[in-house]
Formats: structure tokens, C-alpha cells, sequence
């Protein structure tokens, strides 16, 4: 009888990568295992960063507000799953993915409200600054990316994706009286990082 013979490769990928997401912007820390050659699986801590100007000047409550006011509150965990396509490319592996983050924060919010008239009867704003929460933010994504090798085991990685992002926790000072203890929208991820692949090959021999 012939043996059979059937070679795997296991690879698990260390990286880090800055984060663009819905509540602000973050810096993460993660290691994934590759199974079956296809499926990748991972997690890994990130450190949210904080924001004194905002992206925008709509008066969101929510959107690029996160803003951490101790070390605990730049703290937060992210999972995620790849599934590659294309496998039989070399020097890139496109993938499509699914992300989730999840951090404990509160807000911190810049408004320009009217507070009073001039002489021309010209409106007058003065800034506020507030803090609502902390909040439990979770953020999902889902998306199209990819690794591409750069030298040696190095590689760089890139991943861009819509989702919907959950703020929880109890706020009174926001407008809803009866159900302000739960909060949605629509958010985005923008991931670029780079990392280092521990990968060995090994070798199954079947009985003869």
C-alpha cells in the first residue's frame, strides 16, 4: 500500500494596526490563528485615543466623541474574523472579515449654542463643553481587505468596512427621558497595520 502523505502550514500572525472607527480613533495589539488554510480567528486589546477636535461641527452626541478620562477607559478588547479568497495568490491574500470592538468610555462633546443678541441683533454663541457616560460602545463591521508580504515574515494589512455601532448606558442628562440607556448608528472601520507571521510547515504521513 502507498503512504499518504499531506503537508499543513501553521501560521499564526502577531500585528498591530491603527483604527478609524465610529466612536473615535485607537491603536490595537492582536494575534490570530489560520485553520483549514481559509479561516482566521483573532482578538486583542486596544488603547482608544483621544480627540480635542471634532471631525465635524454637527453637534452629534456619539459620532468621533469618545474620549477616555482615565487609563482603564482607554482600554478595550476587538475579535474579528477573516475569510480568505483568492488563496491561490502569493504575495497578497484578499479576504473579506468580520470585526467587532468593544470599549467602556465617555463622551466628550464641544458645542456652539446661542446664548444672546449684539447690538445688530446678530446672534451670539458661546461654547460648552460636556461629558456624558461613560457608555459601553460595541462596534460591528463587516468588509473586504487585505495582507499583502512585505519581507522576510512581515507583512502590512489593510481593511475597510460598515456596520452598526451600540452605545449603552443610562445618561439623564440626554433628551430621551424614557429610553436613553440605549443608543444606535450607522459606523465605518478604516484598518491599516502590520505584522509579523509565525508560520512552519509540518508534514502528516499516512500507514503504509
Amino acid at each position: 500500500m502507498l503512504a499518504h502523505v499531506a503537508s499543513a502550514v501553521a501560521q499564526t500572525d502577531v500585528f498591530t494596526s491603527f483604527n478609524a472607527t465610529h466612536a473615535g480613533r485607537n491603536i490595537s495589539v492582536s494575534a490570530s490563528k489560520l485553520i483549514k488554510g481559509k479561516h482566521e480567528i483573532g482578538g486583542g486589546l486596544r488603547f482608544n485615543l483621544n480627540r480635542l477636535a471634532h471631525t465635524d461641527d454637527q453637534n452629534n452626541v456619539y459620532k468621533k466623541r469618545l474620549y477616555a478620562t482615565n487609563f482603564f477607559q482607554h482600554l478595550g478588547l476587538g475579535f474579528f474574523y477573516h475569510r480568505r479568497v483568492f488563496r491561490k495568490w502569493k504575495k497578497i491574500e484578499p479576504l473579506v472579515f468580520y470585526d467587532m470592538q468593544v470599549t467602556y468610555a465617555p463622551t466628550r462633546n464641544r458645542m456652539l449654542l446661542p446664548f444672546s443678541y449684539d447690538v445688530n441683533g446678530d446672534v451670539l454663541y458661546k461654547e460648552y463643553i460636556e461629558f456624558f457616560g461613560p457608555f459601553t460602545w460595541l462596534e460591528q463591521n463587516i468588509g473586504i481587505g487585505f495582507k499583502a508580504n512585505l519581507f522576510s515574515n512581515f507583512f502590512i494589512q489593510q481593511k475597510v468596512g460598515f456596520g452598526t455601532t451600540f452605545i449603552m448606558g443610562f445618561e439623564k442628562k440626554l433628551l430621551s427621558k424614557y429610553f436613553n440607556w440605549f443608543a444606535w448608528e450607522f459606523g465605518a472601520l478604516i484598518n491599516v497595520g502590520i505584522g509579523y507571521r509565525f508560520a512552519k510547515k509540518k508534514k502528516e504521513k499516512g500507514v503504509k
